[in-house]
Parts: structure tokens; C-alpha cells; sequence
């Protein structure tokens, strides 16, 4: 398990899918289970959101298609942060009609394109400050 520091809160790499066209990671924050998802994409598709896209070595682009909570066996994706607070955020995450709130360390979606971009050796292309 790889750890990762942001902001004073530890992650540890659990699993890395290194499928061609749908890599994911799945990692941890204390007790919690997330996993990031990305697409192959085209180009332009992936210029048009730089802040979650991605170019690996043979210049093939990637985009964060769904970063995912793991909540009472179910993979719930995330939708927003619906209110803010010094280190934690409240965050909306939903499954199938389904909607789950919970508080989680500000900037969970720049901290899975960070760990995404260092477990699968992508240049993110719009580099992400979390000191």
C-alpha cells in the first residue's frame, strides 16, 4: 500500500487497474473506501476539463470519469460538496435514485487526480496544488 499526504490527511493505495481504456484506483482515507475511475478520451475532450485530465508517455488522454465512495456495500458516486468547513467538507454522493452525505477532507476529487496521476504515470494537464 502506497501512503499519500495532503493537507495532513493520510491515503493509502490499496489497488491499481491498469485497464487500457477504464484505469481506476482504488485507495483509503481512515475507514473509508474511494475509488477514481478514468475514461480514454479524445484530445479535445480531455482539454475541455483540464483540471481532471490526463496524458499518459504514447499521448493517449484520460479524464476522471467518476470518483466513488464505497457505503454500506455499494459504490456511491460523488456529485458535489455541499458545504465547507476548515478540513472537511460536506459532500453529496448518490446510487441509483439513492443520495448519501458525509463529511470528507476538502478537495477529495484533486486528491484522487494527484494519486491517479502518480500510481499510473500521467502528466496531469492542469498540475493540482495540495500542499
Amino acid at each position: 500500500m502506497n501512503p499519500y499526504t495532503f493537507r495532513r490527511q493520510n491515503y493509502f493505495v490499496f489497488k491499481v487497474d491498469r485497464d487500457p481504456v477504464m484505469p481506476s484506483v482504488h485507495f483509503l482515507w481512515g475507514k473509508f473506501d474511494f475509488r477514481a475511475i478514468l475514461e480514454r478520451t479524445e484530445e479535445s475532450k480531455a482539454m475541455a476539463q483540464p483540471d481532471r485530465g490526463f496524458r499518459n508517455k504514447s499521448g493517449q488522454y484520460f479524464v476522471l470519469k467518476s470518483l466513488q465512495n464505497l457505503y454500506r456495500t455499494e459504490w456511491y458516486d460523488f456529485v458535489r460538496s455541499t458545504a465547507h468547513g476548515l478540513q472537511l467538507e460536506e459532500t453529496l454522493w448518490q446510487n441509483n435514485g439513492k443520495s448519501h452525505y458525509v463529511e470528507y477532507p476538502q478537495d477529495l476529487q484533486d486528491v484522487a487526480c494527484s494519486i491517479c496521476a502518480v500510481e499510473m504515470d500521467l502528466s496531469p494537464l492542469q498540475p493540482v496544488e495540495l500542499a
